[in-house]
């Protein structure tokens, strides 16, 4: 059964083998497997390089400039605070996306390699 390459990125997104949809693509919190546990398909050459933390700068700006400017609009807290809010809603927000995205790019890798 050929899979969609929705189905593929969806199976990167969740930080599964991009193949079986059932492995672990990831050792660690970036460390990228040699091959998947389950199914055995080989991870090997598929390196996302800059792109999850392109992708991921680009999600978080979107959310914490936002955040910023109702704060600074409503104008109720002080600098400090503010500043205290935004740092640690960038630093969560980072930590969270960095890893899907980087299984995103390491799906659309392998589904890519495959040709399909």
């Amino acid at each position: 059964m050929t899979q969609t390459a929705t189905q593929t990125l969806l199976r990167g997104l969740t930080r599964k083998c991009p193949k079986c949809g059932v492995g672990a693509l990831f050792s660690g919190y970036l460390t990228r497997r040699e091959s998947c546990a389950e199914c055995g398909e080989s991870f090997a050459g598929l390196d996302a390089d800059d792109g999850p933390a392109w992708l991921t700068i680009g999600v978080v700006a979107h959310i914490v400039v936002p955040l910023l400017i109702v704060l600074e609009r409503e104008g109720t807290l002080a600098y400090g605070v503010e500043i205290g809010v935004v740092v640690i809603a960038t630093i969560i927000l980072t930590l969270a996306i960095l890893p899907l995205s980087k299984g995103l790019f390491i799906a659309a890798l392998w589904r890519i390699r495959r040709g399909t």
